[in-house]
């Protein structure tokens, strides 16, 4: 019974490493964040309506604000608003940002489309750890297996390959959760870039921080103007000039 239940155990690694390879999963529906990676890099404070002008760095403030309770947002006739983006980190946790900036640009702009999607690797780090999984997955087969890959390069089995075949459940646990690891980090860039159109508006990477959501409606506002479809000096929101 135990060897059965440990075969299937080794048998859910494998098909969870090949999942990882042959399945492509769009990075804008991704919901794998660390929470803890999260809160250390825009606070804790849980989510609420409204949002108010942060003044920490990388620390997202949710909470009721006077400011923008009486606003209401009034339809755009005119031209139609530009598309803004975001890419971000989706393994460091930035999806749970997208989404709190996202509903506070919808507050004011509601027919403003907004996109987010995962800020790409270099390619090389890409590239080596696809090249990680792959390794991972043949050496989880071959400690399944009990077979000795060093046998075709006429060496001989070495004393962890001896280990991970008498301790097959510990040593796949093992090379499963480092290699992950490594992956996870090759793949982090700490990227939270925001885009207005084609142009850039803020950089995390050059910055070393996220603004706050005031910090970005006044950008937003700010290009909106230079493009004649800014909100007017005394306007409430959704007052723009044609």
């Amino acid at each position: 019974m135990t060897g059965r239940l440990g075969f299937l155990f080794l048998f859910g690694l494998l098909v969870l490493s090949l999942v990882e390879v042959f399945v492509y999963v769009p990075a804008h529906t991704e919901d794998e964040h660390d929470a803890d990676e999260f809160r250390k890099e825009f606070g804790d404070e849980p989510s609420r309506e409204g949002y108010s002008q942060g003044t920490q760095e990388d620390h997202i403030e949710l909470r009721e604000g006077a400011q923008f309770s009486d606003m209401k947002p009034k339809i755009l006739r005119g031209k139609p608003l530009p598309t803004l983006r975001f890419m971000f980190c989706v393994s460091c946790g930035y999806k749970q940002a997208y989404e709190q900036f996202s509903m506070a640009v919808r507050e004011k702009y509601p027919e403003m489309p907004i996109e987010g999607s995962n800020y790409p690797p270099l390619k090389w780090k890409e590239y080596l750890a696809q090249t990680i999984n792959i390794l991972k997955i043949a050496a989880i087969a071959a400690i399944v297996s009990g077979t000795n890959p060093f046998l075709f390069f006429g060496l001989g089995e070495p004393a962890i390959m001896q280990w991970a075949h008498s301790n097959k459940i510990s040593a796949c646990m093992m090379l499963f959760l480092l290699t992950n690891m490594v992956e996870t980090t090759l793949m982090s860039t700490g990227a939270f870039e925001i885009y207005l159109d084609k142009e850039q508006i803020w950089s995390k990477l050059e910055s070393g921080r996220v603004p706050s959501p005031q910090e970005l409606l006044q950008m937003i506002d700010s290009q909106l103007e230079l493009s004649g479809k800014g909100v007017t000096g005394g306007a409430g929101f959704g007052d723009f000039v044609h």
